[in-house]
């Protein structure tokens, strides 16, 4: 059974009391949180352009730190380097270092809850092998913030790619209390130097030596980061958590690779007698051909989706596959039963039902050949 949050719904509101001029606040875009010996908060304020005596330009992002046996403590301690209050209601990005999201989950979400400023709009990600403070640090070229880049990487991700999706605080908090389902996130790394990657000279080039990388999701039991999936088996979350936009398919055909691009898919599931049987309707259009072959047969057009409809099924039994091996259920089946079937339903789901699940996968895909070439084209 889940321990629930009880959160009072006047701590989610703000009044005028606390009313201050937009020249006395520090604008916080990005948070980062560690733990070490005690907490570690950095932060990223949104800093207004000063033109130097020397022409030279400041930054127009700041980066301060902060320590503390608590995280409230943390956060006071990086304001005593400010001359502004730390203002944090337009927050783009949370990221939280495995070891928080191991151990010191529930002290975040409570302080995050309890501060009377912070929307829960703002969307979270794990830093993956990497401290999350290194992650706010890191300039890029195409925002004027780390974090504004991070957040609108991951929307885009989200979209494109069918490996990762973006989740907000009131998502995930939701999703934690929630019987019968736990909750995952996307995770970043650091590809390059950390110290390199800190320097305005790390965006004045045109291949920044240092760059934020998203990666694949993180998944929870409970109220604890697990472990991290793959990218076949990130595919299949989403597949079943109905997360995924556009999907990449590739597949082997007469030895060379054929590409589909899937789109409004669409998954349900139901559980019955401990199996759960998925849904899966979707349309997909060939995209990239590596082998000549004959796309106005009927034939090769039924052999390429029947390896695609395959492809889908390994993503989604993978997806399964290293859930019930780590006895949390990311997807919801519990929740299911325990809306629909409440007799049936066991509180130690995780433990005892989930993970001998049996699973029947059904993917009904309308597959096309894209555009007016039909084969591939050869040049000599």
């Amino acid at each position: 059974m889940k321990k629930l949050l009880i959160i009072p719904l006047i701590l989610l509101l703000s009044g005028c009391y606390n009313y201050r001029e937009l020249n006395e606040l520090a604008i916080t875009t990005g948070i980062a949180i560690d733990k070490e010996e005690n907490y570690k908060v950095t932060i990223m304020i949104a800093n207004s352009k000063k033109e130097g005596s020397d022409g030279s330009i400041s930054p127009q992002a700041t980066v301060y730190e902060g320590n503390g046996d608590t995280i409230y403590e943390a956060f006071k301690d990086t304001s005593l380097a400010l001359s502004k209050q730390i203002y944090l209601s337009h927050i783009d990005v949370l990221v939280l270092s495995e070891e928080i999201a191991k151990n010191n989950l529930n002290d975040v979400i409570d302080f995050l809850f309890r501060y009377p400023q912070t929307r829960n709009n703002f969307q979270l990600v794990l830093a993956k092998d990497k401290k999350a403070g290194d992650i706010l640090k890191i300039t890029t070229p195409l925002e004027t913030f780390p974090s504004q880049n991070l957040a609108k990487n991951l929307e885009i991700t989200d979209k494109l790619q069918g490996f990762t999706y973006t989740v907000d605080f009131t998502e995930f908090v939701k999703t934690l209390t929630t019987e019968g389902v736990n909750p995952v996130l996307p995770s970043v790394t650091i590809i390059g130097d950390v110290e390199s990657g800190n320097k305005n000279e790390n965006i004045e080039e045109n291949e920044p030596q240092t760059y934020l990388k998203l990666d694949m999701l993180g998944i929870f039991k409970d109220n604890k980061f697990v472990t991290y999936a793959n990218g076949d088996e990130s595919k299949g979350i989403n597949i079943i958590n109905n997360k995924v936009y556009i999907l990449g398919v590739i597949i082997d055909y007469n030895d060379k690779k054929v590409v589909t691009e899937i789109t409004e898919m669409k998954t349900d599931f139901e559980v019955k007698n401990n199996k759960v049987i998925i849904n899966i309707k979707t349309n997909g259009s060939i995209q990239e051909i590596d082998s000549n072959v004959n796309l106005d047969d009927n034939k090769v057009i039924e052999e390429i989706k029947n390896k695609d409809i395959e492809k889908i099924k390994e993503y989604v039994n993978k997806a399964i596959d290293l859930a019930q091996k780590n006895k949390t259920d990311i997807f919801g089946f519990g929740n299911y039963v325990y809306k629909n079937d409440y007799k049936n339903y066991n509180e130690n789901w995780d433990e005892v039902i989930f993970p001998n699940l049996e699973a029947e996968i059904n993917v009904d895909l309308k597959l096309q050949a894209k555009g007016s070439i039909n084969n591939v084209i050869e040049v000599n």
